[in-house]
Parts: structure tokens; C-alpha cells; sequence
């Protein structure tokens, strides 16, 4: 469940079915109208994996911004294995196919893998809350210890899921949090204080070894007029573990999204994984290396905002 067609997963399923194991997918990864390469590949993949698995349903995120939405409540009770992704989308599709929901999961779902930016009171269940302030006091990803920042989100997530089954035990746990998370909230306006605009239109934010609440420093270096793309220079995750402990994520801002395509920046044929110091599976999100953002990503922002 929301987990891209790309070629690892399709050695992946190719194998597994050779075992005589019934794959089922349920993903929103695809293209709708592609158009770019990498737009083409994308969805040649997701054919692909329609032909192999033994039952899939592969749509995109225009016509299902949840992967929860392709999923009855339920459905898959009975399976020996799901696997999701790890964010609050595969989790709560997750929760929704083994029978677990709430009114309004859906919805929240698709809010919660969308723009951090939007991530708040009006745009989600009070439910859905709890979680995102959860997910705010989670520890960094530390390539030294990748077991801990993994063990905090899989303590965090079945949390929730209990909270949502009827355990009330697991709320007073997650509502405990809650202070953290406004603590958080203040660090965020002091971090988006220190943002720089390198170029008209792209925003840059140095957050190596600050803690903060994400959704509000997102919303703050959105927040000056003309700001079309934003980047975060991170000491954590995939790429800054294999590249001297530094990763930039990039993302177009939501009114933006038909206008600039983050794929253009990179090289033609690029691979996407975090050895290559590339990892994009949508025109609108972009983690890459520091050589690879200088000597690719900022030369073409440049002609591409100018």
C-alpha cells in the first residue's frame, strides 16, 4: 500500500509471486497524463505491476489524494502481511484495511500526505491532530542509530491506530504531547526567521540540528510573496546518510504545482535512490545530495524562475 512502481518494486513482486505468494497493491502513484520521461516511466511501471500482481489498483493522486480511498473498510482483514508506507497515508490505509477508521480518516488522509503547510486545526480532524503533533515530536533520523528514529515513529503510529480501535489509555499518551508540540511551534517561527531567498522566488532554510514543528516553518518561508519553491538543508535522512550527513529537500508551493516540475532540475536519465543522491517520485518534491544540488538543481532554478 502506497508504495511507487519503481524497479525495486517490481524485482520485488517478480520474485515474491515466483514463490507462489497472491500480491495485492493499492497505490495512487501513478500519472495521469504523462508527459516527461520520467513521467512515462513512472507510469509504464505502474502498468507493469498491474500485469504482475494478482489483483492491483494503481491510480494517482488527482483522483486519489488518500491511498485509504481505494480501500473498503476491512478489506483486507484477513491478509497474512500488509506493507505500507511508513508516513501517515500507508498507516492510515493500512489501519482501513484491517478495519480500523474514523469519520473523516479518509479526508484527513489525503491532508496529511499532502503539503505540511496545510497540515492544521482547519484542514483536519481533531483525530488527525493528535497524530500530526505526535509526528512533531518524533527524534531526526540519526544514520548512526536509524533504529531509534524508527522504533519512536512505530511506537507513535500504533498509538494511534489503538486510540482510533477504542483505547483510551493511548489518547491520554498521544494529548501529553501536546505541549511538546506547542514548544515546537515557537522554535519554528525563530527558524523561519533565519530563511534566505537565494534567488527571486526560491527560499532556502538552514535545519541541521534544530528541532522545531515542520507545518508551521513551512507555512512561515511560504509566507513571503513571490515564493515559488522552498528547500531545507537537513542533516537526516536517506541521502545525507550516504552523502557527508547532508540532504536538501525541495518543494514546490501548492499554488505552483502545473507551473514548475522539480524532475526538469535533474539529469537526464537520473536514478532515483539515496546512493544516487536523487530521490523523486513526484514533480513536486525533491530530496538530492549537495553535489547534486549544485552542480544540477540550482543552475537550473535559476533559468526556471527567472
Amino acid at each position: 500500500m502506497d508504495t511507487p512502481a519503481t524497479s525495486v518494486m517490481l524485482e520485488l513482486v517478480e520474485e515474491i509471486t515466483k514463490q507462489n505468494i497472491e500480491v495485492i497493491v493499492r497505490d495512487h502513484h501513478d500519472v495521469k497524463n504523462p508527459s516527461r520521461k520520467r513521467e512515462v516511466e513512472v507510469h509504464e511501471n505502474a502498468q507493469k505491476l498491474r500485469e504482475m500482481a494478482d489483483d492491483a489498483i494503481i491510480s494517482n493522486r488527482e483522483e486519489n489524494p488518500a491511498c485509504s480511498s481505494l480501500i473498503k473498510l476491512g478489506e483486507f482483514s484477513d491478509v497474512d502481511l500488509i506493507v505500507a508506507d511508513p508516513d501517515p497515508d500507508g498507516l492510515t490505509a493500512a489501519m482501513k484495511a484491517v478495519g480500523v477508521s474514523y469519520d473523516g480518516m479518509d479526508n484527513d488522509a489525503a491532508v496529511l500526505d499532502g503539503p505540511r503547510s496545510r497540515q492544521n486545526g482547519n484542514n483536519l480532524s481533531a483525530t488527525a491532530m493528535l497524530l500530526v503533533k505526535g509526528m512533531s515530536t518524533l527524534p531526526r533520523f540519526n544514520p548512526r542509530r536509524p533504529q531509534f528514529a524508527a522504533d519512536a515513529k512505530d511506537q507513535l503510529f500504533n498509538q494511534f491506530a489503538n486510540m482510533v480501535a477504542g483505547d483510551s489509555k493511548t489518547k491520554a499518551s498521544l494529548e501529553a504531547k501536546v505541549e511538546q508540540y506547542e514548544k515546537l511551534v515557537e522554535a519554528a517561527y525563530k527558524v523561519a526567521e533565519t530563511a534566505e531567498e537565494v534567488i527571486p522566488g526560491f527560499i532556502q532554510v538552514d535545519i541541521r540540528g534544530k528541532k522545531f514543528h515542520m507545518g508551521t516553518l513551512i507555512q512561515g518561508i511560504e509566507k513571503p510573496a513571490g515564493i515559488k519553491v522552498t528547500c531545507m538543508v537537513k542533516d537526516s535522512g536517506p541521502i545525507a546518510a550516504h552523502h557527508d550527513g547532508t540532504q536538501l529537500s525541495l518543494a514546490v508551493v501548492r499554488d505552483c504545482k502545473d507551473e514548475i516540475n522539480l524532475q526538469d532540475c535533474l539529469p537526464e536519465g537520473f536514478e532515483s535512490s539515496p546512493k544516487a543522491g536523487i530521490i523523486s517520485n513526484t514533480s513536486f518534491l525533491l530530496h538530492v545530495s549537495k553535489e547534486i544540488f549544485e552542480k544540477h538543481v540550482l543552475p537550473a532554478l535559476k533559468k526556471i524562475l527567472a
